[in-house]
């Protein structure tokens, strides 16, 4: 049996695998719910999740989930206008001419982004250490997104084009952020058109997905209201479960956990552990070395369409005071989605600025994010608003920095038998999208079926170095001292039968 950490997407999708190839699964979640970021709120016809789940066509992971669960027809395809939000207009950005006419910058910008675009999307094609003479990889993740953009375009190509989306996502750590960041960012401009830029989406919600997965691996496997505090290594519990797999790479795993009937340890062949970094290190020990960045997401319903664009970006110092707005995105689900779908009405995402802040309750922030609202179109009126609601999500994106990265399987930092399939890995650097989610769960299974079998390129930790005993890791991670299991928790097989 496997045990995994969190039942959001990356958990749900890292259980499904490991039910698929014949494990038996266990999926604890905190909350009292299943689903994470795609938990769905209800409107006057379909539900809808609580925070944006749009995936690029080029999507692999989620649309081969969806196609494994019989959901391959539930992928939709439509074409959203994008524009950005500055000095109290809208531009439009998805034509050439458009881009070109942006204020701020010139032709000269727009041809150097555009052969920027060109040799970032050559990545594909380029060798590792970029001796081709194309751009690589490693050149992209040596240095930060601003350095590499000012480096080989321009200042105000940087400001122009790049800085509001990272601003958008990352907010004051936007500085920080690796420059591998902008090679999915480019090829995302480089498809736009006149009309706008593909887009795929779950028809009917990412719950559906859910759902699936759920019947998948069985409702009994999942027990919700239950945090796992802590995994510990069990050593000389090597070998094979029923199902054939392998069981850790020397190790099996004791997991605590914190129920309504009590603290319970549970044995078992080895972990996925599907949270933020935070949740990494709380129950494991181990530094991951990189820190998330919160965020806040309010979907607002209203009768008539707040923009006529699906995505708009919002520039810094949008506000007529000069200040900064507390959303850095508007995505407007019903000019994707006909609002027909939604009992006819309209349906925007307000994406919070990349770890701006939303102290305050529910109430407050809708106050102040309607305030902002009114204060960048004038003709909105919170009196329009029927209904809004308020997500956050403490781990929304990762400011990854160069060359930090943490491992999905942990046998390196001395925790054998746990793999990771949250933000800040090589398979979801920096957070955010549904499709890395999957696909770090997908690998995260994989990996802990098959401990060894090499994940990422490149060594990010140095076994030797990093062991249970305090010592500081390759790329700053460290590990703490190995924990002992709490001698009055009750052990557990388990069946889930608690009180």
């Amino acid at each position: 049996m496997y045990v995994v950490v969190g039942g959001g997407l990356a958990g749900l999708s890292a259980a499904a695998r490991l039910r698929e190839a014949g494990h038996e699964v266990r999926v604890f979640e905190a909350s009292d719910a299943v689903g994470g970021r795609a938990r769905t709120v209800d409107t006057a016809g379909d539900p809808l999740e609580r925070f944006p789940h749009y995936v690029s066509p080029t999507a692999d992971a989620l649309p081969s989930l969806a196609a494994d669960l019989g959901l391959g027809d539930r992928i939709a395809r439509r074409r959203g206008r994008t524009a950005r939000y500055r000095d109290g207009v809208v531009h439009r950005l998805d034509a050439p001419w458009e881009r070109l006419a942006y204020p701020g910058t010139g032709v000269v910008d727009a041809v150097r982004f555009v052969r920027l675009t060109r040799a970032v999307r050559a990545l594909d094609d380029a060798s590792d250490d970029g001796s081709d003479g194309s751009v690589s990889r490693a050149d992209l993740d040596a240095t930060t997104a601003e350095r590499f953009v000012v480096d080989r375009a321009s200042r105000t190509t940087y400001e122009g084009y790049v800085e509001p989306d990272l601003r958008a996502a990352f907010g004051d750590r936007a500085g920080e952020v690796s420059a591998a960041w902008l090679a999915p960012w480019l090829r995302s401009w480089a498809a736009r058109n006149r009309r706008g830029t593909a887009v795929d989406y779950v028809d009917g919600s990412t719950g559906r997905l859910v759902d699936a997965i759920i019947e998948s691996i069985g409702e009994g496997a999942v027990r919700t209201g239950s945090r796992v505090i802590r995994v510990d290594p069990v050593g000389g519990r090597g070998g094979t479960d029923a199902a054939g797999g392998r069981v850790g790479s020397d190790a099996a795993v004791a997991v605590t956990v914190e129920t309504p009937a009590g603290r319970r340890i549970v044995e078992c062949a080895g972990v996925v552990v599907a949270g933020g970094p935070s949740t990494l290190r709380d129950v494991s020990g181990v530094d991951p070395g990189v820190e998330a960045v919160p965020g806040t997401c309010a979907l607002v319903t209203t009768a008539e369409p707040i923009v006529d664009s699906w995505r708009m970006t919002v520039e810094p110092g949008a506000l007529s005071g000069g200040g900064d707005a507390p959303f850095g995105t508007l995505l407007a689900h019903t000019d994707l989605v006909p609002p027909a779908r939604y009992g006819g009405e309209h349906l925007t995402y307000l994406v919070g600025r990349g770890g701006g802040p939303a102290d305050g309750d529910d109430g407050s922030v809708r106050d102040r994010w309607l305030s902002a609202l009114e204060d960048l179109f004038p003709s909105f009126s919170r009196e329009d608003v029927r209904s809004i609601h308020v997500a956050r999500d403490p781990a929304a994106a990762v400011a990854r920095s160069p060359g930090e990265r943490v491992p999905v399987d942990l046998a390196a930092a001395g925790i054998p038998g746990v793999t990771y399939a949250g933000p800040g890995s090589h398979v979801d650097p920096f957070g955010g999208s549904p499709e890395a989610r999957v696909a770090a769960g997908v690998a995260a299974a994989e990996a802990l079926m098959d401990p060894g079998t090499p994940t990422e390129a490149g060594a990010v930790m140095d076994a030797e170095t990093a062991t249970n005993s305090g010592t500081t890791a390759d790329h700053g991670t460290t590990v703490d001292p190995e924990p002992t299991a709490d001698p009055a928790s009750e052990r557990d097989g388990s069946g889930f039968e608690w009180g």
